[in-house]
């Protein structure tokens, strides 16, 4: 079963490594809400208004992960799932790789 590892940024690495990961809701610059958990195939260092003060990452099978991509014009493969099956390969880690 082949692998992907997976990175998140953000502001509350403290939360979700206590809690787990949050479902979080927008447009996403399309005229319908969805919700879950970003989610991109390398560490990013800028992605929304904020830069993340951490980097979190997990690995998950390329067979969960791969309904859940979103097709954009982006030189990296981002994931928006559901915050519950992003749990079950929880924890994440903090990352120690740098940013691009």
């Amino acid at each position: 079963m082949r692998t992907v590892r997976l990175y998140h940024p953000t502001k509350h690495a403290a939360e979700i490594l206590r809690d787990g990961f949050g479902e979080t809701s927008g447009t996403y610059l399309t005229e319908t809400d969805h919700s879950g958990v970003w989610l991109f195939d390398r560490p990013l260092d800028y992605v929304g208004q904020d830069e993340p003060d951490v980097m979190l990452e997990l690995e998950m099978p390329e067979s969960v992960v791969a309904p859940f991509e979103w097709f954009a014009d982006r030189p990296y493969r981002m994931f928006l799932m559901p915050a519950a099956l992003v749990n079950l390969y929880g924890p994440p880690s903090v990352s120690e790789r740098p940013p691009i």
